[in-house]
């Protein structure tokens, strides 16, 4: 059957200089030939090799007619976090073909793409935060604190809790511990000084007890927190005890998104905020990509929700590289409109005709996301939705193939998208 290829429309005229408009006709004219190598019969794995020309083709709008959904491209990924450096092929499914939203808020269209396969290893959402930060030095001495709400089995009202400091916390210092406190007995319970929001040595360690003498920092609330400590000094026990689950100040999407070395891809994104773990060994996960790869991302408009507990509710929109699915995109049930379209790659996969629910009584075979070095590993994956209900969850799919959600402080794997456009 004779093939006919479409030619693109080219832009107003009016707006282009001359120089631009014969760029525009070599850009189109590579597209068209790509487009016509591959239908005279070249291996499509060839246009693969070539982000150049991945990039051309979407730009015309043409990719649909050309790849798949379901097709992948395959690009070699590095591991550095260690002295001798492991290259991986990932394998990125096309997920979708639709327009994206850039910075400067230029519209262009786009291929889709998600990793197959989970990270070569987890990193924190977000670490557990700090319970107190000091806008002025904290002078040594006993203080106490509250719980504002009953959470779990050990967070009780009704007492007062007292610990003695030895040495003066500095402005800008942290009071960090109370972490996992509604699971754990409060025997044992930790409370550490930092000198800021940027440090991982103590300055020293107690334990607090039962007890009202010494200064009152307050009382901790479960609900709602500013991010500063100008009306409300203590932080939101959830995010104290397992982290934030915003993506806008997540470790995660610093670290998908930066080409740093291990120890200069995270920056505070508010006063609680605290390191990662895997800050300290290991590097941004862009710097195991090529620059020919990474040149052909678009970093695009990314629209997230914030819970209802700490926060608002409302939209937060990020520019990101690398970003990971919404409950929407992989075609499970979602908590609000406007997070993203789903993916016509999982509808296919699960084979359904409306979207999953959640719970491990809705396990689906496609959902099963297997480890980059073990494709026979499944693995726990996190999405970036918020449980809006709680300041301190994320959904994920976990490795038995179903939607649940897991705390941020857990160091899950993912399985990241981006767009080449």
């Amino acid at each position: 059957m004779a093939a006919t290829i479409k030619k693109p429309v080219f832009l107003d005229e009016t707006a282009q200089t001359m120089s631009g408009k014969q760029q525009l006709i070599v850009d189109q004219l590579a597209a068209q030939n790509a487009i016509l190598k591959v239908m005279a019969g070249s291996n499509i794995s060839a246009m693969y090799s070539d982000s150049k020309q991945l990039q051309r083709l979407a730009r015309t709008g043409e990719a649909d007619k050309i790849l798949s959904i379901g097709d992948q491209i395959v690009v070699p990924w590095v591991d550095k976090s260690s002295s001798s450096p492991t290259s991986y092929d990932m394998p990125f499914d096309i997920v979708d073909f639709a327009d994206v939203e850039l910075e400067d808020g230029e519209t262009r269209p786009g291929i889709w793409l998600q990793s197959h396969y989970a990270t070569l290893y987890g990193v924190q959402f977000g670490q557990a935060e700090a319970l107190y930060v000091a806008t002025t030095e904290l002078p040594a001495g006993t203080y106490n604190f509250s719980f504002k709400s009953g959470w779990g089995t050990y967070v009780k009202t009704g007492i007062t809790y007292r610990f003695t400091l030895t040495k003066a916390v500095p402005a800008g210092g942290q009071i960090r511990g109370m972490i996992q406190a509604p699971d754990k007995a409060p025997a044992s319970w930790r409370i550490s000084t930092y000198a800021s929001n940027t440090s991982t040595t103590a300055i020293e360690t107690v334990t607090p007890t039962e007890g009202s003498d010494g200064t009152s920092l307050g009382v901790i609330p479960y609900d709602k927190a500013p991010d500063t400590t100008a009306t409300y000094p203590l932080n939101n026990i959830q995010r104290v005890a397992y982290g934030n689950n915003r993506w806008q100040n997540s470790a995660m999407e610093q670290w998908l998104n930066s080409k740093a070395a291990a120890g200069a891809w995270w920056t505070p994104r508010d006063e609680y905020d605290v390191p990662p773990d895997q800050l300290a060994t290991k590097p941004g996960f862009m710097s195991g990509f090529s620059d020919d790869f990474l040149a052909v991302l678009g970093k695009v408009k990314v629209t997230t929700y914030k819970n209802t507990t700490a926060y608002d509710g409302s939209a937060d929109v990020t520019y990101d590289t690398f970003f990971l699915p919404v409950l929407e995109q992989i075609y499970a049930t979602k908590q609000i409109d406007g997070e993203g379209a789903y993916w016509p790659y999982w509808k296919e996969a699960l084979g359904l005709t409306s979207p999953s629910g959640w719970y491990d009584g809705n396990k689906h075979e496609a959902y099963k996301t297997f480890a980059l070095e073990n494709h026979a590993s499944a693995q726990h994956v996190r999405l970036r939705s918020a449980r809006r209900g709680g300041a301190n969850n994320t959904w994920c799919v976990y490795a038995g193939g179903y939607v649940y959600y897991s705390f941020a402080w857990d160091a899950n794997r993912c399985a990241p998208a981006c767009v080449i456009c």
